[in-house]
């Protein structure tokens, strides 16, 4: 097949969206499909663009500036994808690139697939815009209905559209590549480089540094957790709008270690003990799951997509939402408790096993086929 996706966010920027696409453009290439993505423009690495991409001018988004607002040309864009002559348009984003990819195939004859990845809810009580929901929620609806079909991580998300009107839907899971995720990689040398001897024990947090993810309801718990385990580390990696504030405030025992990806990543989940995820806006929580395929017991707030998945007692330890309390609770137990420790692993393992991405980019490329051929045969009769 040959698949246009259109997302504002892409390689070189990391987030769950990001990192998700960029996989799956990869997998569809390795097995043969062509791919053009239309994303918007970030600063790049020495070696360049990746061949794939195609970028519209853009700028820092007001509320989020890690974030770029793209400024498409229609007709550009009109003229390279017609060129690429897909089969199918992927919206991955909701806003002015994924406007224009509806518009582009719309005049196009393509049919559309679009993809929801964000519980805006979620984010705008984060971010207090509570206001914009309602006329928030009128565009997603109609932006949601000019696909032939809305693609959801989980069964969960997929059921918060259906009530709020958007009916079209099937689920898009997701999975974790256990060639990259192992306990496996566990690395002394990583260990001793944070500070952290044979007998410390490491607490990880992998993903963006923002609002959304309560890294603040986590850094209040650590304050409670770290006198009662004196030698343990709390370990937080990525970036975001949080970074700058948490490396000034220099907590004790925390240490940030920026972006990493590849060998490097797998050694950080790896040699850790334990895992905390906190956040409650998650559609999916691919983070966890990367988690769980690197061995660890994991403390997480029992709220969003991650039920999907984790379960309480077997392959994660879930306590309440938005709950200090729940999260030093839950820690100082992960913690305290080898045995737990020790099952919550076993389930966790089995888990991931259960997820590898073969089947989930199986089971997408159908549902991209039966878009396609449903669309065709409309068109004929």
């Amino acid at each position: 097949m040959r698949i246009a996706i259109f997302s504002e966010v892409y390689w070189p920027m990391v987030s769950g969206v990001g990192i998700t696409l960029t996989r799956l453009s990869d997998s569809l290439m390795a097995r043969g499909h062509a791919v053009r993505v239309y994303t918007a423009t970030y600063p790049l690495p020495p070696q360049g663009d990746r061949p794939e991409v195609h970028r519209s001018r853009s700028a820092p988004l007001f509320l989020y500036p890690d974030v770029q607002w793209a400024f498409p040309r229609h007709r550009a864009l009109v003229e390279d994808v017609a060129a690429f002559r897909p089969d199918l348009v992927h919206v991955a984003t909701e806003f002015a690139l994924g406007y224009a990819g509806i518009r582009v195939a719309r005049e196009l004859s393509v049919p559309v697939v679009a993809s929801a990845h964000t519980d805006y809810e979620s984010y705008a009580a984060r971010y207090h815009c509570g206001w914009a929901l309602k006329p928030g929620w009128r565009y997603l609806r109609w932006f949601y209905n000019q696909a032939e079909q809305v693609l959801t991580p989980t069964r969960i998300y997929e059921k918060h559209l259906n009530a709020r009107g958007v009916t079209h839907t099937d689920v898009w899971t997701r999975g974790v590549d256990g060639r990259r995720f192992d306990p496996a990689f566990r690395d002394d040398a990583f260990r001793a480089s944070i500070g952290a001897g044979p007998e410390t024990q490491v607490i990880a947090y992998v993903g963006r540094l923002a609002r959304e993810k309560n890294l603040d309801l986590l850094i209040d718990a650590w304050r409670e957790i770290l006198p009662r385990h004196p030698d343990a580390r709390l370990l937080l990696v990525g970036e975001g709008p949080l970074e700058a504030e948490l490396r000034r405030r220099s907590e004790p025992g925390v240490h940030l270690t920026g972006v990493l990806s590849g060998a490097a990543l797998s050694r950080a989940y790896a040699s850790a003990d334990a895992f905390a995820f906190p956040s409650v806006t998650e559609t999916f929580g691919n983070v966890l799951l990367e988690a769980m395929a690197s061995g660890l017991p994991a403390v997480a707030a029992a709220a969003g997509g991650v039920l999907e998945f984790a379960e309480d007692g077997n392959n994660a330890l879930l306590v309440a939402p938005n709950s200090v309390p729940g999260l030093i609770e839950g820690l100082d137990r992960v913690l305290s408790d080898p045995l737990l420790r020790r099952q919550l692993t076993s389930g966790a393992l089995a888990t991931a096993a259960a997820r590898r991405w073969d089947a989930v980019d199986e089971t997408l490329l159908a549902q991209y086929r039966n878009v396609a051929k449903s669309f065709d045969a409309l068109r004929a009769a």
